[in-house]
């Protein structure tokens, strides 16, 4: 994504037009990185607005050497991850149990032949994970967090940033497997 460097200057000067500009080249991207957080379509676009406000509070704050692609995910990540933690204070209280890495559960594995299908498959895959467990893959596994910047980030220790992971890899794979018998039954019915 290529932004004009004029576009951006007309924004800082609060010019509606340029934002609305903005927000249309944007909107893609930043609904992109919601729906990965968030199930709820409506919710998504209400964090769209939240994150799109701050990257315009924030225009005079970018650097030009950062590709603005960049600088605009890593704002609507945190943005989804500083709602996320006003929610959870707000509706829940979730009970985190800690495991430390020697009793660790396995690691799911999951091979290429596995890995066999689309990005929506594994959009709706993600989108039917725990809440919790969807956002710390998510974290970790898509955009690249480590453990501790995840248990940092949602307040959460190493040890479960770390089994979310595993559950959420061992749930992928129990669906993809569900996934591959529905297609082979589907199949072997039509042959």
């Amino acid at each position: 994504m290529i932004v004009d460097q004029e576009l951006i200057q007309l924004c800082k000067k609060e010019d509606r037009k340029a934002q609305f500009t903005l927000y249309k080249q944007c909107y893609g991207i930043l609904m992109a990185v919601c729906l990965r957080y968030e199930r709820n379509k409506e919710d998504a676009e209400e964090l769209v607005n939240m994150g799109f406000l701050k990257i315009v509070t924030k225009l005079d704050k970018y650097n030009s050497d950062i590709p603005f692609e960049a600088w605009i995910r890593r704002i609507m990540i945190n943005t989804v991850i500083d709602e996320f933690r006003k929610r959870k204070k707000e509706q829940e209280t979730i009970e985190y149990t800690d495991f430390d890495d020697q009793h660790h559960h396995r690691q799911v594995e999951m091979n290429d032949a596995d890995l066999r299908f689309d990005a929506e498959e594994l959009e709706l895959m993600l989108q039917n994970l725990p809440n919790v467990t969807q956002k710390v893959f998510n974290l970790h596994v898509i955009d690249g967090y480590s453990h501790k910047e995840v248990s940092d980030m949602l307040s959460i220790s190493v040890g479960t940033s770390k089994w979310h992971v595993s559950n959420a890899r061992k749930l992928l794979k129990e669906q993809i497997e569900k996934n591959k018998n529905k297609a082979s039954n589907s199949q072997s019915i039509t042959a």
